[in-house]
């Protein structure tokens, strides 16, 4: 009788133990920079200042039972590759197309797409040569003769095509500006953080660009987790996109000042 008591506490504490494991998880992000949510155009990982995004889904770890592993790789690559084959179980940051679904999921509440539970929100705009004479008006581009620069893979691609008008995609927005200054565009369109920060970073950037208003357009921002790892571990998905939630509106304010000091 004693033999069977103890076997089968053994077995409970076993149970326990297994489960109380902890939940390695790969999530991957781009390789060029997102400033403030990631620093640094390379696939190594600067710890103390490694971007306001990587800061906020490393306190999913503390939040919840995951240890997890970051890696920089091409946007193409962390999407369309390591997502979608269930290689990677998150990728940050990436704002909502329905045809990312085939990629991984974003969090939804009654079969819609929670924007409570995004990462955040930023506003895509267009850069010019000051001494150009294009226009926007929020609606309609006026005086354009050469293509509108925008980063491979992000969504304003897609959303400049459907206004008729020429896209000439390329690594990074570093990349776009400098095309810009060649006159090998007219436009580009940029996260509006991003442009910002690398008019501001670079001389010849902030002396010969300057933005345009309105914005283009703003766009929420979100985790994606693969479908393999949501199918196998629904719940953790919604434990996870619930405690970025909690960090966006109480750690991200004092995560992003320092980036901006």
């Amino acid at each position: 009788m004693k033999k069977i008591t103890f076997l089968i506490i053994e077995i409970l504490l076993f149970s326990f133990f297994l489960n109380a494991q902890t939940t390695n998880l790969l999530f991957v992000y781009e390789d060029k920079e997102f400033f403030p949510d990631s620093v640094g155009n390379s696939e190594d990982i600067n710890w103390d200042k490694p971007g306001a995004a990587v800061e906020c889904m490393k306190l999913l770890e503390k939040k919840l039972d995951v240890k997890i592993t970051f890696k920089r790789f091409p946007w193409k690559r962390c999407l369309e590759i390591m997502l979608k084959d269930g290689e990677a179980d998150g990728l940050f940051t990436a704002s909502y197309k329905k045809e990312r679904e085939a990629f991984g999921a974003f969090p939804q509440k009654n079969g819609v797409i929670d924007e409570t539970r995004r990462y955040g929100t930023t506003n895509y705009c267009y850069y010019k040569l000051k001494k150009s004479n294009i226009t926007w008006d929020g609606k309609q581009i006026k005086n354009l003769s050469k293509k509108i620069g925008a980063p491979l893979g992000y969504s304003i691609v897609d959303d400049i095509k459907k206004m008729g008008y020429p896209v000439e995609t390329s690594p990074g927005t570093t990349n776009d500006l400098k095309k810009l200054l060649a006159d090998a565009l007219d436009l580009v369109a940029a996260l509006e953080t991003q442009g910002d920060y690398l008019i501001e970073k670079y001389p010849e950037f902030s002396k010969n660009i300057e933005k345009l208003s309105p914005p283009i357009a703003s766009k929420n921002y979100y985790l994606m987790l693969s479908n393999q790892f949501v199918n196998k571990n629904p719940q953790l998905a919604e434990k996870i996109w619930n405690a970025l939630a909690d960090i966006r509106e109480k750690d991200f304010p004092n995560i992003v000042k320092k980036y901006y000091e």
